[in-house]
């Protein structure tokens, strides 16, 4: 995946289903003290979002949604759908 500072992969609906995928893997329940799966954490450092330090799960998934909310407005843009998009 090529990165450019802000995570971008091929088009805006690519990363867009990227930042979903991600936010799902977050959002899934763990036992208390399990700590970020190696992969996540990977996934997350290519976003740019810092997973070195204990975070709280809600704090990653804000970081994540930071990212997502631009694409979905720039997406909305693009979009002839008179729907905007939600979360």
């Amino acid at each position: 995946m090529a990165m450019d500072g802000w995570g971008t992969i091929g088009s805006p609906w690519q990363e867009l289903s990227y930042l979903d995928r991600v936010l799902g893997l977050l959002s899934r329940p763990v036992p208390v003290g399990d700590g970020l799966p190696a992969g996540l954490r990977d996934e997350l450092r290519e976003l740019g979002v810092s997973a070195g330090r204990p975070l709280r799960r809600k704090r990653l998934i804000e970081q994540v949604w930071q990212r997502k909310r631009p694409l979905l407005r720039q997406l909305g843009a693009l979009d002839d759908d008179p729907l905007p998009p939600c979360a």
